[in-house]
């Protein structure tokens, strides 16, 4: 009966701890998504940039020089 009780311990503990774990998931994937669309929004303005300066310019010295 003892080992039994300490299964079911055992057992609770690790509910709670995919609870825990399932919410740090799901928080996660929500910072995911969001940091993908920031991702999306800055390709989108970069391209959106090159076609008014008509050229991508890789090769432009920084403006230190």
């Amino acid at each position: 009966m003892e080992e039994l009780e300490r299964l079911e311990i055992k057992v609770s503990y690790l509910e709670n701890l995919v609870d825990e774990l399932n919410k740090a998931v799901i928080e996660q994937d929500k910072t995911i998504m969001v940091m993908q669309k920031q991702i999306e929004s800055l390709e989108k303005k970069v391209e959106d940039l090159i076609e008014v300066s008509g050229e991508a310019r890789p090769n432009r010295r920084p403006p230190h020089y």
